[in-house]
């Protein structure tokens, strides 16, 4: 029997992972609400030889991810918008993202601009009451922060969960 086949015991939820997806790119979707639901990429410079550095949701439903060259991002989807990227706009909504999710539990690690760790006290670890801490969590800017949430035994397993 694969261990996936056993119960999580309730509690053994000690992290509550969170992971904000197509950041940058979402970034702008939410600062240009022009760009909703639009294909976008975010690059460095504004040049066909250079790579995306961010692809949104809608942008990924053509193939293009991290890395992908502007110049093929372009022939895969043909409607692409890329975007300077502007890096003090994803700092700033990164700080309102930690105090956002500080409402409802505290930031135990920061692992990148739009990761965060969460260790989940005696009262949360239950999976009932973690998961309503996620659902809790509120989006800054709404429509476009897109998000995945872990939650497991140790850090490790909890950033798994959300992928």
């Amino acid at each position: 029997m694969s261990s996936r086949s056993y119960p999580i015991p309730a509690l053994s939820l000690r992290w509550l992972y969170v992971d904000f997806n197509s950041y940058f790119a979402s970034v702008e979707q939410q600062l240009r609400p022009e760009l909703r639901g639009k294909p976008v990429a975010v690059v460095a410079v504004e040049t066909d030889s250079t790579s995306a550095i961010a692809a949104s949701y809608e942008a990924k439903a053509f193939g293009i991810k991290t890395g992908t060259k502007i110049h093929e991002a372009k022939r895969l989807c043909p409607g692409l918008v890329c975007v300077l990227a502007r890096h003090e706009c994803y700092v700033e909504f990164h700080h309102r993202l930690i105090e956002e999710i500080e409402r409802h539990i505290p930031v135990t690690s920061v692992c990148s601009i739009d990761e965060v760790a969460c260790r989940l006290m005696d009262n949360e670890n239950s999976l009932e009451r973690s998961t309503a801490i996620a659902h809790g969590l509120t989006p800054v800017g709404e429509p476009t922060s897109q998000r995945e949430l872990g939650a497991g035994k140790g850090k490790m397993a909890a950033g798994a969960g959300g992928r």
